[in-house]
Parts: C-alpha cells; sequence; structure tokens
C-alpha cells in the first residue's frame, strides 16, 4: 500500500509569524512511494524481473527501523544475488549519510558473489560506485557508505574491538584492520548516528562467535540481517533459530520448494531427487541444500543437538520431582566450578564460583546443597586433578561426597572403555529420548 509521509508544519519553522494548521499528510506518486520499500525498489529501480515471497518478506521486514531478520536458505536460492545485493543498494540510496558494513564467512561470497551484482545494479541506477578492489561503496547523492570485509581476514583478530562506551560505536576505530582510516571511521560513525546502520553477515555459519557477536551486540545497527545455508547444529546462527530466537523476530526458512528456478526446473529438480535419492533424506548435505535443515548432530559428536537445544528449552514432560541430586565440576579456581542439581528430570545450574580458597569453595557448596536440601550421600564430584584435593577438604567436614573417576572402568565394560565414555553415552541416549529438561 502506499505509504503517507507527514509533511513540516509551520512550528517547524524558526522564522514563522504565527501558528497554524499542520500541512496536510503528502502521498507521493505511486511508483516512488513503490521504491522506499526494499522490495519494490528492486524491482522498478534495480530492474528484478520477479521476487518470491519469501524475498519480498525477508528484505521488506528490514524496512522497520531496529528490525532482525535472520534468514536461512537452501543452495543457490538467490540469497546474496538478490536478496543481500538489494538490501545494500536500497540502504545505500534510501538513507542519507547511512553506513552498510557487510561480512561473510569467506572471502569468496563478498568478492565473486556479492560484488559483481552491486556493480550490476551501479551501472543501471547510475547511483552509487563500487570498489570491489578495495570492498568499499559511495553512494554521491545520498552520501553514504558501505564497507565489506571477510571474516577469514586475519587482520580482524586483532582489529574488531568495541571498548565500553556511551556513544553508540564505542571508542576508536573498529574497522581499522579492514583498511578504514580513523578519520573516514569518525565521519562514518557520526553521519550513522543519526541516521541508518545496516549490518548483513551472509554466509553466517562460517562467521567466528566473537565477530557476530560484537556486530549484533556491541555496534547495535538499525537494522540486521543474517542469511545463510544451514550447517552444523551449533553456533551463533544456529542459535538465531533456536536458543537465542528471541533476539529475531523475523526468522524465515526457504527450501527448494520455495524457489521455482529449483523446483519448478526439470533438470535442477531431476538432480536435487537424485541426490536425495542416493543419500537419503536425513544426509546432512541433502537437509541443508534442499530442505534448509540443520544436521542433527555434529561431524563426529554424540549428541543430536537438535534435541539438546529442545531439552534445554524446557521441553519435554516434567516428571520425578522428590528426592534431589547434585553434580559439581571441580577446578582450582580461575576456572569455574559449576553445581547442578537435579530433581526428578529436570536440572538445573544452582552455583557458579571461581574460588581459588578450597576451604571457602568446600563451604560455598555445602551452604549451597543444605539451602537446595542436597546432603552430601547425593552430591558426586569429578575427583580427577584438583579434584582430590578438594574432596579431601570436603571428608574433613564429614561430607562424605560420592567421587567419580572418569578414567574408571564403566559398569558394562564390554561396550565402553571408560566411565567418561558410559556417562557421556548414556546422556546422549537420555537426550534424544527427551527425558531430561535442561
Amino acid at each position: 500500500p502506499p505509504r503517507s509521509r507527514p509533511g513540516a508544519t509551520c512550528a517547524s519553522v524558526p522564522a514563522c509569524p504565527a501558528p497554524c494548521s499542520p500541512v496536510p499528510v503528502l502521498t507521493l506518486p505511486p511508483e516512488l512511494d513503490l521504491c522506499s520499500y526494499p522490495s519494490g525498489y528492486a524491482l522498478h529501480r534495480l530492474g528484478q524481473r520477479t521476487l518470491y515471497p519469501w524475498q519480498v518478506q525477508s528484505m521488506d521486514a528490514l524496512d522497520a527501523p531496529q528490525s532482525r531478520v535472520a534468514l536461512r536458505t537452501c543452495n543457490e536460492s538467490g540469497k546474496t544475488s538478490v536478496v543481500v545485493a538489494s538490501l545494500v543498494a536500497w540502504h545505500m540510496e534510501m538513507f542519507a549519510h547511512s553506513l552498510t558494513i557487510t561480512t561473510a564467512g569467506v572471502s569468496r561470497q563478498v568478492r565473486d558473489q556479492l560484488y559483481p551484482h552491486l556493480q550490476r545494479h551501479a551501472a543501471r541506477t547510475g547511483a552509487f560506485e563500487i570498489s570491489p578492489g578495495m570492498l568499499r561503496g559511495h553512494c554521491q547523492h545520498s552520501g553514504s557508505r558501505l564497507v565489506s570485509f571477510t571474516a577469514d581476514d586475519p587482520g580482524l583478530a586483532e582489529g574488531w574491538h568495541f571498548a565500553h562506551d556511551p556513544t553508540r560505536y564505542g571508542d576508536g576505530n573498529p574497522l581499522a584492520s579492514v583498511g578504514v582510516s580513523d578519520a573516514e571511521w569518525a565521519a562514518l560513525a557520526g553521519h550513522a548516528e543519526d541516521t541508518s546502520l545496516l549490518i548483513i553477515i551472509d554466509e553466517a555459519k562460517s562467521v567466528p562467535a566473537g565477530i557476530f557477536d560484537a556486530l549484533l551486540a556491541r555496534c547495535r545497527p538499525t537494522r540486521m540481517l543474517v542469511c545463510s545455508s544451514p550447517g552444523e547444529p551449533l553456533g551463533p546462527f544456529f542459535d538465531a533459530f533456536h536458543g537465542e530466537s528471541r533476539l529475531w523476530p523475523t526468522q524465515i526458512v526457504v527450501p527448494a520448494s520455495s524457489c521455482d528456478h529449483l523446483w519448478a526446473d526439470p533438470v535442477r529438480r531431476r538432480e536435487l531427487d537424485e541426490l536425495e535419492a542416493a543419500k537419503g533424506r536425513d544426509n546432512s548435505l541433502v537437509m541443508s541444500s534442499i530442505y534448509a535443515e540443520f544436521s542433527t548432530a555434529i561431524a563426529g559428536g554424540l549428541f543430536d543437538m537438535i534435541r539438546v537445544d529442545m531439552c534445554m528449552g524446557g521441553q519435554g514432560p516434567r516428571y520425578g520431582r522428590g528426592e534431589r541430586y547434585g553434580a559439581l565440576d571441580i577446578s582450582g579456581g580461575g576456572d569455574e566450578q559449576v553445581l547442578f542439581v537435579r530433581d526428578g528430570n529436570e536440572a538445573w545450574m544452582a552455583g557458579v564460583w571461581t574460588e581459588r580458597d578450597d576451604r571457602r569453595l568446600v563451604s560455598l557448596v555445602i551452604a549451597k546443597c543444605e539451602e537446595l536440601k542436597v546432603t552430601a550421600d547425593n552430591l558426586c564430584a569429578d575427583a580427577g586433578g584438583m579434584g582430590a584435593i578438594i574432596l579431601n577438604e570436603f571428608d574433613r567436614r564429614r561430607w562424605h561426597v560420592q567421587r567419580i573417576d572418569f578414567g574408571a572402568q564403566a559398569r558394562n565394560s564390554r561396550w565402553y572403555a571408560n566411565c567418561r565414555c558410559e556417562m557421556y553415552s548414556e546422556l546422549a541416549d537420555r537426550i534424544k529420548r527427551q527425558e531430561i529438561r535442561l
């Protein structure tokens, strides 16, 4: 629908001789009004012949300030060539003095996928300049800037740091490692403070958690898109659809069936069907490339991470309330010492310390156990390394804690090499059956 924009009022003009009624609401011409939306801009300004519904949804969800979009797609869906490239061009041209930052897990996603499309858009519109060698862009009439970098750039390890500061973008120049001068950063940040900051993380499954978190939490973007084909069930991109989903109000999943150029084309469809027939529906490649689903396990891993996430979300039945049990993970200080408590099939983190004084640590644990009605007989702890020394202090307090030696013989030694293997395997099985609430 056409977007109505309020006009100025006399109260906004300093030299206004007398108060008067507000100017009537102004309505833009339909074609110009459509271009103010990302999807309309892609169609009418950039000349995209058609857009899939999911592309319209994912782009237009970023029209509103403070928007967060997580987009998970099958392979070759057009997320970079259509969605990301259109959003970058729209943001640069529509928001004066704005700043757009893009990154990806690998350099080819930026240099070989995104920037060729941006160059075509620049040639069509004549509105901005793109420098693929420097991974920069500039819009002449809006004064906006584009800065891109790749997460596999070794300079980022030292350059991407944000100090705590009351201003929006922190102290110092976080883009120094990718060639942005201090003066340029100051100008960019100063302008963007009053306009819009768009951050796009492409192939987000491969972006290190530190960069992901810094961009989201410390930059505080006006608009943010994270997009990728899915991979293993771990990391910040996986969390955007699971444990941290509350931070991403708009979540979009795009299987191949949502892309006509893949699903309706007989040749491409046959290729997809043959891949699934050869490897099976549960194969991680098929799940990711065709159905846009995360694999259920980490390669070589024991746990079904989808089920782990469900258990950590408190899903599954609650039963067995009554006698409580505790488990203490011990360290010598510096590292965390963690106490978990279980009541029936529900367990929670009851205490976390970094106590270097053994006696004080034991006092804290005993006090917490007494508070939660966990007796010494029902408390176990690992007896390896520093654990044995600290457990001796429990004995001196006449708190005879059950000692767990992970290297000891398993109860079922036919199947398990040691106690650790047996305990982890049993835990993984219980989580698969969703018998545990964490």
